[in-house]
């Protein structure tokens, strides 16, 4: 037992970098996840959301909504987009390609649907209190309601939060103008309006609206099963660097890895059959989990996992995160040289990858710095290409970015290694 003891203590002495790497990994995971568990621990008032405004509103009402928002510290209010002001069309747009995640719309006849509705009260008030003063009433006591859109990748946590807040305000503006109505009239019919139950005023209500492809009828609203599933697969499928190193070590410690350098031309055509055969392996992974979203999880009462209109999308898409996850485990198993080095650096930077990426939480809770730094993670753009096509319902266009993106990181590890090889 003390011979094997003093026997395994010198094979890690003797491979100081995954002795270091072994103390390393883990410090930086600690790191990071504190960093990022921290955010879905606060408040929602320590957590800053950008909000696009569209004001059509010609009187106070519109104005007191923004400057509620403005107040609040959860609220950054954003008036212009891509260096013009904001309308209706452009407001859609921004939320539809993904670059804002809310908006609000606030109506033409906010205003004075809201005085409208609040004379009507203020003379029912002050007929049961015998008052003859009466305020003008229109014919119509038209409603109008603000328009509350998301982002379909936006979270329902998120959009309940939002939705709350602007209720919040647009009751105080309802009683602020109520109030401010009956004060024509008598300090008692005052007194009494304050004790009027808001949801009287049925005018001003908020209205959620929820983003999808112009082209889809049905658009799906994002649940556990569309996040995690497509998540949790993406995170299997980069762990595919665990078996493809390990495979490639344990070949240059057998020496197949020499005898195969021995032969001409051969160190290339090998390389690239051991990426094709693994990416081939990841896709059928990825629609593996797919089906399981689909078939299995509805047995244990979720709902099923919905594709999209443009499901034959997700064939490029699985190919790219293939590509970009093997190439990753490519590089690892040629640049490490011992097991002790590859298999903690490849597999927790795949927890550290998925962590800021999105996979565990949402990306737009992060800090800012984590969010930028979130941009360097493979799995970010695996998932943002994978929402592209089930939750906003988009085709190729909608993936060319992230496509692309992945598509250049899995060339560039795959490549790497020959000119490290050759070093």
């Amino acid at each position: 037992m003390f011979a094997t003891l003093r026997k395994e203590l010198l094979l890690l002495l003797r491979d100081p970098a995954g002795l270091l790497l072994l103390l390393i990994m883990p410090a930086a995971l600690i790191i990071v996840m504190a960093i990022v568990q921290d955010a879905p621990y606060k408040e929602y008032q320590e957590v800053k959301f950008e909000i696009l405004v569209v004001n059509k509103d010609k009187g106070s009402v519109g104005d007191k909504i923004i400057e509620g928002l403005r107040q609040n510290k959860s609220f950054v209010v954003i008036r212009e987009a891509a260096g013009k002001p904001l309308d209706e069309a452009l407001l859609k747009q921004q939320l539809h390609d993904g670059k804002y995640q809310m908006g609000i719309v606030i109506p033409e006849n906010a205003t004075r649907s809201l005085v409208n509705v609040s004379n009507l009260l203020a003379n029912e008030i002050a007929g049961s209190a015998g008052l003859s003063t009466a305020l003008p009433v229109s014919g119509t006591t038209d409603s109008a309601s603000v328009q509350l859109l998301f982002d379909p990748v936006v979270k329902p946590a998120f959009r309940s939060s939002l939705n709350y807040a602007l209720n919040q305000y647009l009751t105080q503006v309802k009683i602020e103008i109520l109030l401010e109505r009956m004060s024509r009239m008598n300090g008692d019919t005052v007194s009494a309006g304050k004790h009027l139950p808001v949801a009287s005023l049925n005018v001003l209500s908020v209205q959620e609206e929820r983003l999808g492809d112009r082209n889809q009828k049905n658009p799906v609203l994002t649940n556990s099963v569309q996040h995690n599933v497509p998540a949790w697969a993406i995170f299997g499928m980069f762990l595919i660097v665990v078996p493809l190193s390990g495979n490639m070590i344990r070949e240059r410690d057998e020496g197949s890895a020499v005898r195969i350098q021995l032969i001409p031309m051969a160190t290339k055509r090998v390389g690239l059959g051991k990426i094709v055969f693994y990416i081939m392996v990841c896709m059928l992974q990825f629609f593996v989990m797919l089906l399981v979203g689909i078939y299995l999880l509805p047995l244990f009462g979720l709902a099923p996992l919905h594709l999209g209109p443009y499901p034959l999308t997700l064939i490029p898409m699985a190919f790219a995160i293939a590509f970009a996850a093997v190439g990753f485990g490519y590089f690892i198993g040629s640049v490490f040289k011992t097991a002790n080095q590859a298999m903690p650096c490849g597999a927790i930077s795949v927890v550290l990858f998925s962590a800021i990426g999105g996979v565990w939480v949402p990306v737009e809770i992060l800090p800012a710095l984590m969010r930028k730094v979130a941009l360097a993670s493979p799995l970010y753009w695996s998932l943002e290409g994978v929402n592209e096509v089930l939750l906003r319902g988009k085709g190729m266009e909608g993936i060319l970015l992230p496509f692309s993106i992945l598509i250049i990181i899995g060339a560039a590890l795959s490549i790497l290694p020959v000119f490290w090889a050759k070093k």
